[in-house]
């Protein structure tokens, strides 16, 4: 597990994900939460959100497959299914205005949703998003 290096994983998640192993990326991912987890503090808190999204985002790439590291892994960071697709008119640059328009919302209802997939990814805003997101 990269000596229990929860940055180590990350990098090993990168690699990963550059070579198309999404599925083997999620699993570093997974890991990395899990160590930033156990090692505690508001910030490592927030960085295993962060790790915990992106595993989430690749795994869902894979179609549902799960893997014994993935199995029991923690669904707390999913998105449901309208968070993600605001989320994805966000990361894309859609102001709030447009994604409320192609959604059929109201702005304020848009504004909202982005607020619980910040809290759910750890992030502080769009800029937060795009370092997040997975494709």
């Amino acid at each position: 597990m990269a000596g229990r290096d929860p940055q180590a994983l990350v990098a090993v998640a990168d690699a990963w994900t550059a070579m198309g192993a999404l599925l083997l990326a999620a699993e570093s991912l997974a890991a990395a939460a899990g160590l930033w987890r156990v090692a505690g503090g508001a910030a490592r808190e927030g960085a295993a959100r962060r790790a915990t999204a992106r595993a989430h985002s690749l795994r869902r790439r894979c179609e549902g497959a799960a893997t014994p590291a993935l199995r029991d892994f923690s669904t707390a960071a999913e998105l449901s299914p309208r968070e993600w697709e605001i989320a994805q008119l966000a990361v894309h640059g859609h102001t709030g205005r447009e994604i409320a328009g192609r959604c059929g919302l109201c702005v304020r209802t848009v504004d909202n949703a982005l607020g619980r997939v910040y809290r759910k990814l750890g992030v502080h805003g769009r800029g937060g998003l795009g370092w997040v997101w997975v494709w």
